[in-house]
Formats: C-alpha cells, sequence, structure tokens
C-alpha cells in the first residue's frame, strides 16, 4: 500500500472510531510497520486534518471530527451551482441515492455560508425517531469501527414484543431504510445473517475479537434499490385510486410498478409490494381514496382492520 493510499485509509479509520487508537492497532489494520504511521500522521495533517494524540497505556490517535473535512475551497459561482444542482437532482422522483447526494454535497459544502439568506433545500424527517442525535452519531461510528477492523460487537437488542435479547453479531454494512437506520450482520446466536435497527439496540459493545466475512455472503440477496429483500415476501397489489393522481405518480412504492390513469381523478395501481403488514398501513394511508382490487386478502384485512377501528369509537 503506498503512502497516499494508507493515509486515507488512516483518516477513514480515524473518522470511524470515537477513542483514541494506539500505533499499534493502527499498524496492523493498515498492515505495516508501527513506525510508519507517524508519517502517514503528518501527512493527514497537511491536508488539513487535526488529530490529537496522548501518550500512555491508553493512549493514541483521535480525530478532530471538527475537520473530519477539511475545508473545500470554491469559488462563490461553484459553490451556487452545486447548490441549483443538489435541488435539481434530488427533486427527481427516479433518481436513486437521495440521502447519498445530500450527504455527498452537504460535507462539500460544510464551509459555505450565507448571511440573511433562505437555505434553498431544507430535509425534514416527518416522523423521526425517538433517539438523541449524539447517540445516533456514537453507535454509527461504533458500528463503522467494528466493519473497518472486522471486530464483532455485543448488542442488548430489543424485540417487537418488548423482549430484550443479548446477540454476538459480525457487522457487515450500515444502512437506511425508510428513515431508520439499521446494520446489516451475522447474528452468532442464530448463525444467519439479519438486520438490526439502531432504535431497538439497548447497549452495544465493540470487542477486539475478529470476525471473518462468511465466504457464501451476497449483499444482493438481503438488499436491493426497493427494500431489504429478508424483509417479508412480495405479493403483487392492484388499487383503484381516486383524487391522488399527481400524488401516486410522484413515488416509487415497490417493484413493476405500472399506474394507468382512467381520467383525471381515477387511476388503477399496480406493484409487487413487501410485508404484509406494511401494505395494510400504506392502503389504510390512503383512506377513502382508495379501493383494493387484488389480492384477496388485503381486501379481508382491510376490512378487519376497519371493523377492529369502529370498535374502539362504539358507544361514543
Amino acid at each position: 500500500m503506498g503512502k497516499t493510499s494508507a493515509t486515507i485509509k488512516l483518516i477513514q479509520i480515524l473518522s470511524a472510531r470515537n477513542t483514541y487508537i494506539s500505533s499499534n492497532e493502527l499498524a496492523e489494520i493498515l498492515e505495516t510497520n508501527p513506525r510508519n504511521i507517524k508519517e502517514y500522521i503528518k501527512e493527514a495533517e497537511e491536508c488539513g486534518y487535526v488529530i490529537e494524540s496522548i501518550k500512555g497505556l491508553y493512549g493514541g490517535y483521535r480525530l478532530n471530527k471538527a475537520s473530519i473535512m477539511p475545508s473545500v475551497k470554491l469559488t462563490e459561482e461553484e459553490k451556487e451551482s452545486l447548490i441549483n444542482a443538489k435541488a435539481y437532482i434530488t427533486s427527481q422522483p427516479d433518481f436513486e441515492g437521495k440521502k447519498e447526494m445530500e450527504l455527498a454535497l452537504g460535507k462539500a459544502l460544510s464551509d459555505y455560508v450565507k448571511d440573511n439568506s433562505i437555505s434553498p433545500i431544507t430535509m425534514i424527517d416527518r416522523f423521526p425517531l425517538q433517539m438523541d442525535k449524539v447517540e445516533l452519531q456514537r453507535r454509527y461510528g461504533l458500528f463503522m469501527e467494528a466493519i473497518e477492523g472486522l471486530y464483532k460487537v455485543d448488542i442488548s437488542y430489543r424485540g417487537q414484543k418488548g423482549n430484550v435479547k443479548s446477540h454476538v453479531i459480525h457487522p457487515y454494512k450500515v444502512f437506511i431504510y425508510n428513515g431508520c437506520w439499521f446494520v446489516l450482520a451475522f447474528n452468532e446466536t442464530v448463525n444467519d445473517v439479519g438486520y438490526f435497527k439502531f432504535n431497538r439496540i439497548d447497549d452495544l459493545f465493540v470487542t477486539r475479537n475478529h470476525f471473518t466475512i462468511l465466504k457464501t455472503f451476497d449483499e444482493k440477496d438481503y438488499l436491493d434499490e426497493y427494500s431489504m429483500k429478508k424483509n417479508g415476501d412480495f405479493y403483487h397489489v392492484k388499487l383503484k385510486v381516486t383524487n391522488m393522481n399527481t400524488v401516486m405518480n410522484e413515488r416509487i412504492y415497490g417493484k413493476n410498478q405500472h399506474i394507468e390513469e382512467i381520467d383525471n381523478k381515477n387511476l388503477i395501481f399496480d406493484c409487487d409490494m413487501q410485508n404484509k403488514d406494511m401494505i395494510l398501513s400504506f392502503v389504510l394511508s390512503l383512506g377513502k381514496n382508495a379501493t383494493v382490487l387484488e389480492p384477496e386478502w388485503l381486501i379481508n384485512n382491510v376490512k378487519n382492520a376497519l371493523e377492529k377501528m369502529m370498535e374502539n369509537y362504539e358507544g361514543n
């Protein structure tokens, strides 16, 4: 590994770690001599990164997160152009990677401040998780550290029914799905790969026990551009939707989506959607504007849900 490549790798490691990391551990990850670490540190500092260091048994190096992205020297015209590009690209309904684009351009424009101006884009999470952003960032950093170093992680995980169980996982990847952060990991407890929601983790600890990624693991078996593939079966859904032509055409709700407009008020919606509970919630969210045409089980589930909802108001 060349000096430049090693320096970039070192910055990636330090950016994922919230605690100090020793020269020996850095050298082990980078597969180099501990004496070379000082050279890489110096190279990173010359690029504008601020790297803190302490001596002693628990000492080492740590990246000052305020300098995680050195200031990008752009002209005012270039900055304006990037902002306009960001607004245009993220407005396209079929553009993949919108969140990644927001993050990337956000970093590039991190030094761009306009006094008395209105931001052209504001990202609002309609139903944000009840989770402190600092804690979310901490968990992200710990998982990235574990992924980078191939470290096993001990977690206490809360299931849907509220029961907490301990697991030893091998984290492979972190990702966002429906506004929630997940980690895709091999679970030693069940001897299989699965998904873990950040906000359902009660506690986590990055061990120094290494793991090896399964040779049979293929990310495409678990994630694609539409969904978490192991999160329930796909079902073909057909709806008649009224007074929502514009809204229904704005989004992609699943695989093989097809919308046929009957007139300016009515359309037929066809789509392969995942997970029965999520499909039911989607249909109910459309209210009186949607009529389920197929499948039969969805028609029955909607009727049952509405009957139970009515029971809640009986006698009122």
